[in-house]
């Protein structure tokens, strides 16, 4: 609907029309060098972590047209493409009137023998969750859903359930109207009564060139067993953050830490273009740069994973500060839990730089390049979204400058201090002032002492601080990194050297109760705990341990009096007062199940479990109005949850296809097996063969059958 213009098109659009994103699926044929069957032997033989994954281990030399689904999202400037059937990954983003790839995109699909369970492809943003590695799911057929927003908006979901710790991990891949970025808003859910692995990498690709210059904000960069290094300058006095300069030597992998701040990118000065990455700090710390050799040690990967597209870097995000794998240096880095029931969340933003001449600062609204030279300062900036704002230079902590200007998206503006201009002599700012440039509403500031960013944590360790501490309980500490790297029977040994010479030493009781309880010896992981309560009737960890042993061994009484003590911990109260809830449920008492259940999301909003259960209670209940409120609220924070699909089937509001249809995962029957087993230990027995019943004639998979036996 046009507007007429009555008083200028600078006070009103010609269209006023809400802008609206677009997305689409689509079928599209790629050259595609597959592997082969998974190999029938278990993953057990190779690396137990992994169970019950099969490895792939056929690789095709000679490519093939293959079919793919293809969701393509797109606004005024840019485009991404999502591969639903390879990981779900971002196959690649450009903007749309310059043709710049921001986000590297292979035009073959080309497997290669380099993940966790084998196969891999480059490119994209890849998606990683679980123990270190390219994740299991990262070359296979994930859940996905495609949504449009009431804002303007368009998302695609993204998701799988990692099979070895029953976590479920889910990435809304968002594209706003009006904006020149892309989010992609995470969930990680660990649903069970155990601590699991947490490992989380977003891994993003774009092109290695030699103009290309990362900025990667920080003062030291950390090995992957933690060792502390020098950056961006090494020893030699090499640029690191220059691609060029990094010949010599092998592939490299670089953690940048040491300051605080919420953005990194790069920049092609030739091509005057670039690509950054920006989240909050507190949720994304871990900014890693990946490198292949420079030499043709990494060359010969550029012909493995490409035809014509040449070679790539990696700018990777974590939740942690490396990607950790045990080393001989001492220092304070090392395997971190996920601890049971807990849900986190976060964002992220993935975005173009146009223009600038490099990157100095970024933000979620945009992005900016400070240069100084001689006397002058330039400044290059521009924005993600439309807006007004107030430039600011302040020279030793004096505004100097003032400047109200308006930005278009992606169209850099330039201004320069500290030369004649059009208003006449401006004043030479000294090389050592401290310049400070900021664009309030852009939340963007550039500080010239990087310092004042600079963060007091310590990355070593005195040499003298491990051989202080006690043998045995360097012992626990080993063994308790090698339960979160899901290194059970290493742990087992470890835990049990130390038991044969400290009897009662409460970490090593915890440990092996917890190992006990894993392989389904609970009576012998109960002796263990008891033991621990020996020593200190309230301890919180004790109980709950104790709690799902006695639980798992039908003893009820003794499961619901030790989850009420675990429940004084904050630790353990979300998580306990959700198995009480489940305790009440089983034994009939529904009033008792919601009063849990209720107490539950008081100290964790967002817990999944405690909502499904009661949404089973409101179904029993013949509550359809608080049912379907609480179905909308699990849709809304996991649109691809399976048990609000079951749910809408078992209450006959819906039909099994649509149950089966959204199961569209490599492994489709696991999915379905564990809602059936959800019910079950909800006391829904009728519920879980109904659903595997449903999987017999939909998915016809003879497991479902054995279980429903």
């Amino acid at each position: 609907v046009s507007v007429p213009l009555t008083l200028g098109s600078q006070y009103f659009k010609l269209d006023a029309q809400e802008p609206r994103a677009r997305i689409s699926e689509e079928i599209r044929i790629i050259e595609t060098y597959p592997f082969s069957d998974p190999n029938p032997v278990p993953i057990l033989a190779s690396d137990d972590r992994l169970y019950p994954y099969h490895r792939f281990e056929g690789y095709a030399h000679r490519s093939e047209p293959v079919e793919w689904k293809v969701v393509h999202l797109e606004n005024e400037w840019i485009e991404l493409w999502v591969l639903p059937e390879v990981g779900g990954k971002v196959w690649g983003a450009r903007v749309k009137e310059t043709g710049h790839e921001f986000i590297y995109r292979n035009e073959v699909i080309k497997f290669r023998n380099i993940a966790l369970r084998g196969p891999w492809t480059s490119g994209g943003i890849e998606f990683n969750f679980g123990v270190i590695g390219h994740t299991p799911s990262t070359a296979t057929p994930v859940d996905y859903r495609t949504r449009e927003h009431d804002d303007g908006s368009v998302s695609v979901v993204v998701g799988a359930m990692d099979l070895p710790s029953r976590t479920h991990w889910r990435v809304e891949i968002r594209l706003p109207p009006d904006r020149a970025y892309f989010e992609t808003n995470v969930l990680w859910w660990n649903p069970t009564t155990l601590e699991q692995p947490y490992y989380n990498w977003m891994t993003a690709a774009a092109f290695a060139q030699d103009d290309l210059i990362m900025s990667i904000p920080g003062n030291s960069y950390l090995e992957h067993p933690g060792a502390q290094r020098d950056w961006p300058f090494d020893s030699e006095g090499r640029e690191l953050s220059v691609y060029d300069q990094n010949r010599f030597g092998s592939n490299k992998s670089f953690h940048v830490v040491g300051e605080l701040n919420d953005f990194f990118g790069g920049y092609y000065l030739d091509d005057d273009y670039g690509f950054g990455h920006w989240s909050r700090y507190e949720e994304m710390p871990g900014q890693k740069l990946w490198l292949w050799a420079l030499s043709r040690q990494g060359g010969i990967w550029e012909d493995l994973l490409t035809d014509t597209d040449g070679q790539y870097v990696e700018f990777q995000a974590g939740r942690l500060l490396v990607q950790y794998s045990p080393g001989d240096d001492v220092n304070p880095i090392s395997q971190v839990g996920f601890d049971p029931g807990a849900t986190d969340q976060w964002t992220e933003t993935w975005f173009p730089v146009e223009g600038l001449g490099g990157l100095s600062d970024a933000s979620r609204d945009g992005a900016m390049f400070v240069e100084r030279e001689g006397g002058r300062v330039r400044v290059r900036t521009h924005a993600f979204v439309e807006t007004d704002d107030t430039m600011r230079v302040l020279v030793n902590g004096v505004v100097l400058f003032t400047d109200e200007v308006s930005l278009e998206v992606l169209e850099p503006i330039e201004r320069e201090f500290g030369s004649v201009d059009a208003t006449g002599e401006s004043p030479l700012i000294p090389q050592d002032a401290e310049v400070i440039v900021e664009f309030p509403r852009l939340r963007l500031r550039y500080h010239s002492k990087p310092e004042s960013r600079q963060i007091s944590r310590p990355f070593s360790t005195d040499a003298e601080a491990i051989p202080s501490i006690p043998l045995s309980d360097r012992e626990v500490m080993a063994a308790r990194e090698l339960v979160q790297g899901r290194h059970f029977n290493e742990a087992r040994n470890l835990f049990e050297t130390v038991l044969a010479k400290e009897p009662w030493n409460r970490e090593v009781l915890l440990g092996l109760a917890d190992l006990e309880y894993r392989r389904g010896r609970y009576a012998e992981g109960l002796n263990f705990a008891d033991q621990v309560l020996r020593l200190d009737a309230y301890d919180s960890e004790g109980n709950f341990i104790a709690g799902n042993l006695y639980r798992a061994l039908g003893q009820t009484i003794d499961a619901r009096e030790a989850f009420g003590w675990s429940a004084r911990s904050v630790a353990f109260r979300a998580v306990s007062y959700v198995q009480l809830a489940e305790l009440a449920l089983v034994g009939g008492d529904y009033l008792e199940a919601g009063r849990y259940a209720r107490l539950a999301k008081d100290y964790d909003r967002n817990s999944l479990s405690a909502n499904r259960l009661l949404a089973v209670l409101a179904r029993l209940g013949g509550d359809v109005a608080e049912w379907d409120r609480i179905l909308s609220s699990i849709l809304e924070l996991d649109p691809l949850h399976h048990f609000a699909e079951a749910e809408l089937y078992l209450a006959d509001v819906s039909t099994g296809e649509n149950v089966v249809e959204g199961l569209r995962s490599e492994y489709p029957e696991q999915e379905l097996l564990e809602l059936a087993i959800d019910y079950v230990e909800l006391g829904q027995r009728d519920d879980a063969i109904a659903l595997l019943e449903l999987g017999e004639t939909g998915l016809r998979h003879p497991m479902l059958r054995v279980w429903r036996a």
